[in-house]
């Protein structure tokens, strides 16, 4: 199917067993309050610690602030057939909090991934099993993430350097974007080169924001911490260094569970690299996934003690560079090792740099932005496929009240979760008989 993964390169099995161990791995972390992935939650995890908050309101806040993620999660799993982070490790952040010891973490986390490795299987079969299948449907909701998500770098430089920078930067990545499409392949000898678009604009915008942040750094003065707040950095940055081998563990199980498709990051990017055969794309947007959430993760793990489940995000990268499965987790293991060694560093440099710790928020705007808005496009045109009109009046519908309510549910789920309901609608009408297929 087009947009959705189905042809895997690894058994079910191998994927099931390293999907097991991740989930189950993370639960135990989470309950232990080493790591987690939801950032928005971290600052939660010192009231646990501190004893300032029971274990069972900590879970109930901590699972308050996941469950829309895991259905943004579920939502990608529909629209790509990989199995996002989302998905496994919002979850089990919340299985950890609720878990009230190890054993019933690293427990009930196993099952979770047992659960998420045979439920995808189930739900294929429940769509075959429909009056009309409208999983194909879906892979319309993938259709526009790459030519749109290309241009996040234009966003983050309007965002954080003025409209006009911006512009000119859009006008660069979209000149970029026609030539390649225009040119299609350069040959070299006796090699052909594909010039991928969305590729090309990408790295032509992060190249014009990584200039236009290093010009502002050099113009600004560093920002300077406190004795009382230094202080506590560093009793939380050794409090992380001295779960390295937790943390590490778990950076080499997430390295072999993406290049093995257990588990992705970033999955409509990643899906649609891997469908391209082409895996440049999902490079580069990674690196400014890194750039992105550094000063995100570095500054609430320094405040918390707790690290993010993915670190600083290089275990996905190098698991995806790795040549061979097995040195995947080798990779992943060293990678995240040197983070943590250089958490306490990366803080002080953030502050003698801030121009270049701000973009990470400008860059993660807009890839939250441009991402929303593919998935939105992608949702109108897979309910387009499904119901026509009807569907795009549903998904317009669902949209309106998703943002008149406080935005309940995250952007980049409610388009997705929308188009699932109108494919859930439109076979109940067609089970009543009054749409004849």
């Amino acid at each position: 199917m087009e947009g959705i993964i189905t042809n895997f390169e690894f058994p079910m099995w191998a994927r099931t067993v390293v999907l097991v161990m991740i989930c189950a791995w993370a639960s135990l972390l989470s309950h232990k309050c080493i790591s987690n992935f939801n950032d928005g939650a971290r600052p939660v995890f010192p009231e646990l610690i501190e004893k300032r908050m029971s274990r069972a309101e900590f879970a109930v806040v901590i699972t308050g602030m996941g469950f829309g993620w895991v259905l943004a999660g579920f939502s990608q799993w529909l629209g790509t057939g990989l199995i996002a982070c989302h998905l496994t490790l919002i979850a089990t952040d919340c299985l950890g909090a609720w878990s009230p010891n190890k054993w019933v973490a690293l427990g009930i986390g196993a099952g979770y991934g047992l659960l998420c490795a045979f439920g995808t299987n189930v739900i294929n079969q429940a769509f075959m099993a429909l009056p009309y299948n409208f999983l194909n449907d879906l892979t319309n909701i993938s259709t526009p993430t790459l030519p749109i998500f290309s241009m996040f770098p234009a966003v983050a430089i309007a965002g954080q350097f003025g409209a006009r920078k911006g512009i000119g930067t859009g006008v660069i990545e979209a000149i970029v974007y026609i030539l390649c499409t225009l040119v299609g392949t350069v040959t070299i000898g006796s090699i052909n080169i594909s010039l991928y678009p969305y590729t090309f604009a990408m790295l032509a915008g992060m190249i014009c924001l990584i200039v236009f942040a290093a010009k502002g750094s050099s113009n600004s003065e560093s920002v300077e911490t406190d004795a009382e707040e230094e202080n506590l950095f560093s009793k939380n940055a050794d409090r992380i260094k001295s779960n390295w081998k937790y943390l590490c563990v778990q950076g080499a199980l997430n390295a072999l569970g993406i290049k093995i498709l257990a588990q992705a990051y970033q999955p409509y990017i990643l899906s649609a690299a891997v469908l391209s055969n082409d895996m440049t794309p999902f490079y580069i947007a990674m690196v400014g996934v890194i750039i992105a959430f550094i000063p995100l993760i570095v500054s609430t793990s320094l405040a918390t003690g707790v690290y993010q489940a993915v670190g600083l995000c290089s275990v996905m990268l190098f698991g995806v560079l790795a040549p061979t499965w097995w040195l995947a987790p080798i990779l992943g293991f060293a990678a995240e090792f040197v983070e943590i060694q250089l958490i306490g560093l990366l803080g002080k440099l953030l502050s003698k740099f801030p121009e270049l710790s701000k973009c990470g928020d400008h860059i993660r705007d807009g890839m939250i932005s441009t991402i929303g808005l593919a998935l939105t496009i992608g949702a109108f045109l897979a309910a387009n496929a499904t119901w026509g009109e009807v569907g795009i009046m549903l998904v317009g519908a669902f949209y309106v009240v998703n943002e008149v309510t406080g935005q309940r549910l995250p952007k980049s789920a409610v388009g997705p979760i929308a188009a699932v309901a109108v494919g859930i609608i439109y076979n109940i009408v067609v089970a009543l008989g009054f749409i004849v297929i």
